[in-house]
């Protein structure tokens, strides 16, 4: 490969060249078959929603997912690194309806933007393993993983209060509102009744708080992440019953005897799975209703308007020397999960807010068949308990733009499931969306149909599965090869070679994403398709990264302050602003966006290339040892040793922050050792054997996170192949 004529520094043509020179090569293709003595790493990273154009948030995701698989390849390992497409749901369908466009036109158009952004980029996908979510050949996955799952139990139809906007006509998943607002549209939330399809995730909930103990290659904000969307609670449970043998476990977080005996009330979610034996008096459901279509408060900002039902119903709990009035309240979940707790007003301020309400005064609830309380002292029974906040999720959302539930509902079977043979159910290939709802109750020819189980006349279910039931599982389709997702995917045996994934990198605010991942993985375990995974861990190292911030938040399309990152590689180059991100700060830390970053980065490089470029241009080829028979150049051996070793630590721990630290560090020890040496003598053969070696070892060095600059420096130092192809230097060569 010819290097470029010698010039300024001039990123467009060299980032272009470069580009064009891996593309011919297919330098990043995944390796088809295992190879001797090589590691088969996964390296991935979250897919991007097909809302639009690519945002910084993906440039300091990716940079980090893209500098570790380049380093992986240069180790010798054999890499997979590609990126799917998050192309159903919410955010495409709202972009298409802005535009005036078909949905599937939409999110080609969106993919093919983001991908030639990417490229420009430097990525190094292996994008023949691409997919998108709305491709037949995946979301037919989705829908063989309904079915299972439905089969093995943990899929299950039933009326609940779920998350509800207005403004998109759609439920939402808990994770998609922030602060009572919708995720994409900022209208207010509020809670609705009615049928929906859950995952059963509280079925896993305890294992994934246990395992996460085991996940030690985790970083911490991984580990924090899953501790939040858990949302373990320590306490003590206790029985309590009413006095015609009603039983009630109550749970609380207040573990000391005395606080215990202190509690006035006991208090229940209005999803907890008895809620309906608990609302028989007159006006209660109604109530309930009523508190289920207002919404709630999920925290306790605004304590005073937290809503409280009385039942007319008492339980007693031996060891507290009152009858317990027993209230319905949503403050509940937000605090403990969809269960039953001790209302103790002297140590907690939501309960007291709560006591506060009430009319009557502690222990004076109605006490049913008006039985009289002749309470004796009991000792206390506790038990140690935990509660997690995290339970069964909603999965079928209002909206056309979604895989469809294989699901028909028949006149005289009921509710049927398809066959798996009967996959994929396939979506109008003319679909058009509106901003009134779902457009498939207006299609009867996606509507009628057979029932599977009669052959009689039946209608397909129209709500579809949330983008939200996708990710679940989309770290399953860039294992199987594009020409094999037809029949086999979830079930293909590429998965045992690709699964665990060696790095999972996403950012801070997926940690619901992940732990359904987790929980999905267990399930297909359970169900014996995950066999080679005895942990249910499909992750083998996850790091967390935070967000880049603008203005005093995250930077975010849908919260209109961003950054066009296309527009700096056009004015400053894609190297400058990858070496910008993550020199920034390290992947664990937010940082806030500001143009000096971009400034510092440029001039680094820029300095890099007024240095290296003559000096690697005259060498016919990379001197393979340095020579210590002189102090001096000892000492730039040693600071070649110390740069190879600490940055290869950081490219394996993914700290990118401290290995552009390092490779700044050696560029000046380099000029130094040159300066120092002139002060002294003119500079001999082997002193400029030692500039060139110590400037290829830097080049190598660079490649993960400046590989355009790092191609071309390598390439006019005389050096054959791309500059993977020399391996990775663990440390410097010397010689006597």
């Amino acid at each position: 490969m010819e290097a470029s004529p010698a010039s300024g520094y001039d990123p467009a043509a060299i980032e272009l060249k470069w580009q064009e020179a891996w593309r011919s090569a297919n330098a990043f293709q995944t390796p088809a078959e295992p190879v001797a003595g090589r590691q088969d790493v996964h390296v991935l990273n979250s897919h991007p929603f097909t809302s639009g154009a690519a945002h910084m948030g993906h440039v300091r995701s990716y940079s980090i997912g893209d500098a570790h698989a380049r380093f992986r390849r240069a180790r010798g390992d054999s890499v997979l690194y590609s990126l799917g497409f998050d192309a159903f749901g919410l955010p495409a369908e709202l972009g298409a309806l802005e535009h005036g466009l078909p949905p599937r036109e939409w999110v080609d158009t969106c993919a093919a933007r983001m991908r030639e952004q990417f490229d420009a980029l430097g990525f190094s996908f292996d994008w023949s393993r691409t997919f998108m979510s709305c491709d037949e050949d995946i979301y037919r996955w989705s829908q063989w993983l309904f079915l299972v799952l439905l089969e093995g139990g943990f899929i299950y139809e039933r009326e609940g209060s779920i998350d509800w906007c207005d403004s998109c006509k759609t439920v939402l998943a808990r994770a998609q509102t922030e602060g009572g607002q919708c995720w994409r549209c900022h209208g207010p939330v509020r809670l609705v009744r009615r049928s929906q399809w859950y995952v059963r995730g509280s079925a896993y909930a305890e294992e994934n708080d246990q395992r996460l103990a085991e996940l030690t290659a985790w970083n911490k904000g991984a580990i924090g992440a899953q501790r939040s969307v858990l949302g373990r609670v320590d306490g003590v449970e206790l029985d309590g019953k009413t006095l015609d043998g009603k039983q009630l476990l109550l749970f609380t977080p207040h573990a000391g005897d005395d606080a215990v005996e202190a509690a006035e009330f006991a208090l229940l979610s209005p999803n907890h799975p008895e809620i309906d034996s608990w609302t028989e008096a007159p006006g209660v459901r109604e109530q309930l209703a009523g508190l289920r279509d207002a919404g709630w408060q999920r925290d306790d900002r605004k304590l005073e308007e937290v809503t409280v039902i009385e039942t007319s119903l008492s339980v007693f709990v031996p060891g507290i020397p009152r009858p317990l009035p027993v209230l319905i309240s949503s403050s509940v979940d937000a605090r403990f999960g969809p269960t039953a707790v001790l209302g103790i007003p002297s140590v907690d301020r939501t309960d007291k807010a709560i006591f506060a309400q009430r009319t009557e005064p502690a222990g004076g609830g109605a006490l049913r068949h008006g039985a009289v309380w002749r309470g004796k002292k009991e000792p206390l029974v506790t038990r140690p308990a935990k509660r997690f906040r995290a339970g069964d999720f909603p999965i079928s959302r209002q909206r056309a733009w979604g895989a469809p539930i294989p699901i028909v509902h028949c006149d005289a079977c009921g509710t049927v499931p398809l066959r798996l043979d009967q996959l994929p159910v396939r979506l109008p290939d003319d679909l058009t969306v509106t901003a009134e709802g779902n457009v498939l109750l207006e299609r009867p020819d996606f509507l009628d149909c057979e029932c599977p189980a009669c052959g009689g006349p039946a209608q397909r279910e129209t709500d579809t599965l949330d983008c939200h039931f996708d990710a679940g599982s989309q770290q399953y389709p860039l294992p199987a090869p594009t020409a094999d997702r037809g029949h086999s995917l979830l079930t293909h045996p590429e998965l045992q070679r690709w699964v665990p994934v060696e790095w999972y990198i996403n950012g801070a605010d997926t940690g619901q994403f992940v732990l359904d991942q987790r929980t999905i993985s267990k399930m297909l375990r359970d169900l014996g398709h995950f066999t080679w995974l005895p942990d249910g861990e499909c992750y083998r190292a996850t790091y967390t990264h935070e967000m880049v911030q603008l203005d005093g938040r995250k930077m975010s399309k849908h919260l209109g302050n961003t950054v066009a990152p296309h527009e700096i590689v056009e004015q400053m180059g894609a190297d400058t602003l990858r070496f910008a991100m993550l020199h920034a700060a390290a992947p664990a830390k937010a940082f806030t966006w500001d143009e000096s970053l971009l400034i510092y980065s440029r001039s680094f490089l820029r300095r890099l290339w007024t240095y290296a470029e003559p000096r690697l241009g005259a060498a016919s080829s990379p001197p393979p040892e340095l020579d210590l028979s002189d102090g001096l150049r000892r000492r730039l051996a040693g600071w070649c040793d110390t740069a190879a070793r600490k940055t290869t630590e950081n490219y394996e721990r993914l700290d990118m922050h401290r290995a552009t630290r390092n490779l700044v560090s050696l560029l000046e020890r380099i000029e130094d050792f040159e300066t120092r040496v002139v002060a002294r003598r003119e500079l001999t053969p082997e002193d400029r054997d030692a500039i060139v070696y110590a400037l290829c070892l830097l080049v190598r060095l660079l490649a993960p996170v400046a590989p355009h600059i790092a191609e071309e420096l390598w390439a006019r130092s005389g050096s054959e192949g791309f500059v993977a192809d020399a391996g990775w230097p663990e440390s410097a060569a010397v010689v006597a």
